[in-house]
């Protein structure tokens, strides 16, 4: 019989055993590849990381019920159309959306069908 402690440990393992199988995935290693690309140009680096923080800043205010004004959705557009101009900035988030669809399909898989949370009673119209 398998002890609580056990199965506990079992569950890591399976876990470390998976995040190392990942890291071997061809999407990890490309990823890894097109991310040395733009890390080592830092030109480029700088390119992504003000895309992102733009980004991410517009996204938190459309999500806290704010409009974008014209300027700030021309000023992603133009943003979006240096990035696409730029062939190794453009591999890097297409090799990162990538791992991300693999991680969230993972995600799916492993917690699709666990039970978790309370959902609140529906009420009987009769």
């Amino acid at each position: 019989m398998i002890t609580k402690e056990e199965l506990v440990m079992s569950v890591y393992d399976l876990a470390n055993r998976m995040a190392r199988q990942i890291k071997k995935s061809d999407e990890y290693k490309e990823y890894l590849k097109k991310r040395e690309k733009v890390v080592s140009n830092e030109k480029t680096k700088e390119m992504l990381l003000d895309f992102q923080q733009e980004q991410m800043k517009l996204q938190a205010k459309q999500l806290s019920g704010e409009d974008l004004s014209e300027e700030e959705k021309e000023k992603l557009e133009n943003l979006r159309e240096l990035v696409e101009l730029n062939s190794n900035l453009k591999q890097y988030l297409q090799a990162e959306y990538k791992v991300n669809v693999m991680l969230n399909d993972i995600q799916k898989i492993v917690f699709g069908d666990l039970d978790l949370g309370i959902e609140p009673e529906k009420e009987n119209k009769d």
